[in-house]
């Protein structure tokens, strides 16, 4: 049976370009994650109450 984690990575609005720089940490983390002998299942990304971006990412092992 696969152990399944969810992590969330967010950016505030403050940030000029909030959505570039959450991808690049997003791509970052979900790398250094596979490297580990991680599974990427699901990665979404929302807004919460229009002031910050909220990627959730589901990962299995």
């Amino acid at each position: 049976m696969k152990k399944h984690e969810v992590h969330t990575l967010s950016k505030s609005v403050g940030f000029s370009s909030m959505k570039e720089e959450l991808s690049k940490e997003v791509e970052h983390f979900l790398n250094e994650k596979v490297n580990a002998g991680y599974e990427v299942v699901s990665v979404s990304f929302t807004y919460f109450e229009a002031r910050e971006l909220v990627a959730f990412i589901t990962l299995c092992k």
